[in-house]
């Protein structure tokens, strides 16, 4: 015969204790961290896109026969997405293979024969005679020239190119496999919101739910607050740059629309286009093309960045100032975004331990992303 059962005994089914799972979920987790750590920027991005494009993409994402996730409508946002991207780096890798055949054909000449200062060089105030100096001594004197650039020749240059070849293979895979990660959050968004939203619950009840709505708030918001406000600016300058005559317009457009993802980047890229007109001896066009920037920075970051950001959690200047510089630093260009959603995490969290009054989900505040 068996003995009796001890009944003091737990059962043999109880479930584990909470604090015991927990560490382990803990432990688990980290560890896969730790094994995907060399695609978590990958999948970061992927994360950032998929909760700016979710609103849009929920309207048009329709389900498989039997209930199966759709196939067409998170491919046809993957793939639209993946063109928008390449689009501006073709564009720049056009121009730079034409301004490099004029750049080396230049260098040519001026070893043989020197290059001239330009007129406009002795215009800048106080180091304008240094320079034109400077060019007289390296420049304008064939001798010196073929001992100043001596080292830029073909061979160079097909080094040079050789390493930007090698950048360019390495970012692909890494654009690649960014896209293959948001076709798949996009394709299973719904049973991934859907989980997460039940893990914050599970571990941090009715705040979980609410800190999960607030963040994807707040990445949307900084998304929409930079890169879309940015676009918009860019390209408007741009046509600015056209019109001013700005040397490489296209060039200037793509760089403001970049630098417009920072705080006063903007405002350094037309005014460094302002200032090469005013060099050039085209005054009014400087500060024709320097006004008519300001006007579209004002309007852009205080008009329509505020509707574009709508619900997102309101972050003090300074403090969103330190965020995406922060990002910046510690993520790369997904530090953009990342660095203020986490600090309006951090402002959220703060408020709740403090015992403040939690804030609705569709507060009229916002994100301010940068100013000017």
């Amino acid at each position: 015969m068996s003995e009796p059962a001890d009944p003091d005994a737990p059962p043999a089914s109880a479930p584990a204790g909470r604090l015991p799972m927990r560490l382990l979920v803990l432990l688990l987790t980290l560890l896969g961290l730790w094994i995907a750590r060399s695609f978590l920027l990958e999948l970061a991005w992927a994360a950032v896109m998929a909760v700016a494009l979710w609103p849009l993409y929920s309207r048009h994402a329709r389900a498989g026969p039997g209930g199966r996730p759709p196939i067409l409508a998170p491919l046809g946002f993957t793939l639209a997405l993946g063109l928008l991207l390449m689009l501006p780096l073709a564009l720049v890798a056009v121009e730079a293979a034409r301004d490099s055949q004029a750049a080396l054909g230049w260098v040519a000449e001026a070893q043989k024969s020197g290059v001239r200062a330009p007129g406009w060089l002795g215009a800048f105030p106080y180091v304008g005679p240094r320079l034109v100096m400077w060019w007289q001594a390296h420049l304008s004197n064939p001798r010196a020239a073929a001992e100043l650039l001596g080292e830029t020749d073909a061979g160079a240059l097909a080094r040079w190119t050789g390493a930007i070849a090698a950048q360019v293979a390495s970012r692909s895979a890494f654009f690649l496999l960014t896209l293959l990660a948001l076709f798949i959050i996009l394709r299973d968004g719904s049973r991934l919101a859907a989980t997460s939203i039940r893990t914050a619950r599970h571990f941090y009840g009715d705040f979980g739910e609410r800190f999960l709505l607030r963040l994807a708030e707040a990445v949307r918001g900084a998304v929409n607050g930079t890169v879309f406000v940015a676009i918009g600016e860019g390209t408007i300058i741009g046509f600015g740059y056209a019109l001013a005559g700005v040397p490489r317009p296209v060039l200037f457009a793509l760089a403001t629309i970049a630098f417009a993802m920072l705080p006063f980047g903007a405002w350094a890229a037309f005014s460094l286009a302002s200032l090469i007109l005013l060099v050039q001896g085209h005054v009014a066009a400087a500060i024709a093309l320097f006004a008519f920037g300001a006007a579209v920075m004002l309007i852009g970051d205080n008009l329509v960045q505020p509707a574009l950001v709508g619900g997102a959690v309101e972050l003090p200047f300074l403090w969103t100032f330190i965020a995406t510089f922060g990002g910046l630093e510690t993520f790369g260009l997904v530090g953009l975004f990342i660095g203020p959603a986490v600090m309006a995490a951090l402002f959220l969290v703060w408020r709740e331990w403090l015992g403040e009054e939690a804030p609705p989900k569709r507060p009229r505040g916002r994100l301010r992303r940068r100013a000017g």
